[in-house]
């Protein structure tokens, strides 16, 4: 088995820009399926988590503020984050915790992350997660308790809570694919419950938060 370290194929370069990635990611195939048989993914967990490439570059983009970050896609494809159902996780844990990723892709339901969860258990023996994530900011909970989001936060004991302007670049390129300064100046159309509170706390001259997570 090859170890985390070790270079995988053309794609594995970190100077390599998203575009190049994706064109050598494309042209040898073959390394990644091979290493994800090695480490024990099925050919399921294969094809879900190499499925956020081609999202995540056509969410974000190649270029500009908020394009899609080519570390995160070669993290992919080397398998050190995987996707299991609804939700990603990195492999290796972290002082004995898996942290967990929330992917672009629909509603957060009970049933999705119990199986998601479950799955995490079984095929990386974990029994700690974590997660650092706006969508853990308490303020979150004006969506009400049916929201997918708060029920996913609920499943965390959520740490300190620290308002600045990172957290407020995180939230606006991931609701809406923009920068803060944008939201506020009402270059963006919110079109959901999530998207109106974020742009409202923001336009009302308020920051978002990270607070990390621990489950």
């Amino acid at each position: 088995m090859r170890s985390a370290s070790e270079p995988l194929g053309a794609w594995d370069r970190p100077d390599l820009g998203v575009e190049e990635f994706v064109a050598a990611l494309t042209a040898h195939p073959g390394d990644v399926a091979a290493r994800f048989a090695a480490l024990g993914f099925g050919a399921d967990v294969l094809a879900d988590t190499l499925a956020d490439v081609p999202r995540k570059v056509a969410a974000y983009g190649t270029t500009g503020d908020v394009a899609i970050d080519v570390g995160w896609l070669r993290g992919l494809a080397r398998a050190d984050v995987v996707a299991l159902g609804r939700l990603q996780f990195e492999r290796v844990p972290h002082e004995g915790r898996h942290a967990v990723h929330v992917p672009e892709g629909g509603p957060l339901t009970d049933a999705d992350l119990d199986v998601s969860f479950s799955r995490a258990r079984d095929l990386l023996r974990a029994d700690g997660f974590s997660c650092h994530s706006w969508l853990l900011d308490p303020l979150l909970t004006d969506l009400g308790p049916d929201s997918g989001v708060v029920r996913f936060a609920r499943r965390f004991t959520v740490g300190p809570v620290e308002r600045d302007t990172a957290a407020d670049q995180a939230v606006a390129k991931f609701v809406f694919r923009s920068t803060p300064d944008a939201v506020r100046a009402g270059d963006v159309v919110p079109r959901t419950r999530v998207a109106r509170l974020v742009a409202d706390h923001l336009r009302a001259g308020g920051h978002w938060a990270q607070p990390p997570g621990f489950g």
